[in-house]
């Protein structure tokens, strides 16, 4: 991705949601007496929603957190031109460049063995295994 392209990260509020045991309104919370019998139960269920939505809405922060910071490590890792290929590997270099050798000879035998004429044979019979 181009830096042009890329859109910016809006940086996260810091003030912290307001808590809603900390309320004034909370201190009269179970105390909905004053109410009709059936806005009571409305107010109960309504509280009820506001407190999942909050619930909600704080475990949505600590994952947008999380998807924050790990856009920053990606955005770290060394941008890859599009016409370009890169391998990565986590083994030896030596140890794959020994590998990597033990192919293109067998790759080069097999075609040597190949190249011999028709009605030819490469090997004696006395060249088989036994």
């Amino acid at each position: 991705m181009s830096e042009a392209s890329r859109v910016p990260i809006p940086e996260p509020d810091p003030s912290p949601p307001p808590d809603p045991s900390s309320s004034e309104e909370a201190d009269g919370e179970d105390d909905l007496s004053s109410l009709p019998p059936v806005h009571q139960d409305v107010v109960r269920r309504l509280r009820a929603k506001v407190e999942r939505a909050a619930t909600l809405l704080d475990q949505l922060q600590t994952e947008n957190e999380r998807l924050r910071q790990r856009v920053e490590e990606l955005e770290q890792q060394p941008s890859v031109p599009d016409d370009k290929t890169v391998l990565a590997l986590e083994d030896d270099p030596e140890h794959l460049q020994d590998r990597i050798s033990d192919f293109i000879e067998a790759i080069d035998t097999y075609l040597k063995d190949r190249s011999v004429a028709p009605g030819e044979t490469k090997f004696s019979p006395d060249d088989a295994p036994s």
